[in-house]
């Protein structure tokens, strides 16, 4: 049951919003709406934004818990690393999945402000991730300086 609502709560994630970014170098855009953007690399990395309108006391702290508890209790992801972004601005979770019987990196950024809530998503197999990384990072300290300072 618990799954079942927390699958719920994250899909009204993307219910409102706007994000535009340009897409990091070796990613094009994929998709756009006003709450997510989806990038992909040709190696079939994925890149993915989504904003969401921050609720009266939803704190850094919060969504991320949320987030952390669907990877890992409900998905089975295994945590490797988790580590503040910019003090309490945000949280960035590093994650392996298990994939066609490989490893595969999963890394998660939320970052929030009083209004505003970004989770930035990527996705790579274990031979391609370190080059995605840098991008990944880019991209979460471009909408950091951009939207949640």
């Amino acid at each position: 049951m618990k799954h079942i609502i927390i699958s719920l709560f994250l899909l009204g994630f993307a219910a409102c919003g706007h994000v535009n970014f340009d897409p990091p170098e070796g990613f094009i855009e994929l998709r756009k709406s006003h709450t997510v953007l989806r990038l992909v690399a040709s190696d079939a990395s994925a890149l993915r934004v989504t904003w969401r309108e921050n609720k009266k006391n939803g704190t850094t702290q919060f969504w991320a818990e949320i987030f952390k508890r669907e990877l890992t209790e409900f998905k089975g992801y295994k945590l490797v690393k988790e580590e503040p972004f910019r003090e309490k601005a945000g949280v960035i979770f590093e994650l392996l999945a298990p994939y066609n019987n490989s490893e595969f990196h999963y890394t998660v950024a939320v970052l929030t402000n009083e209004d505003d809530v970004y989770v930035i998503e990527l996705g790579a197999e274990k031979a391609v991730y370190d080059k995605h990384r840098k991008a990944f990072l880019d991209l979460v300290t471009t909408i950091y300086k951009d939207e949640i300072k």
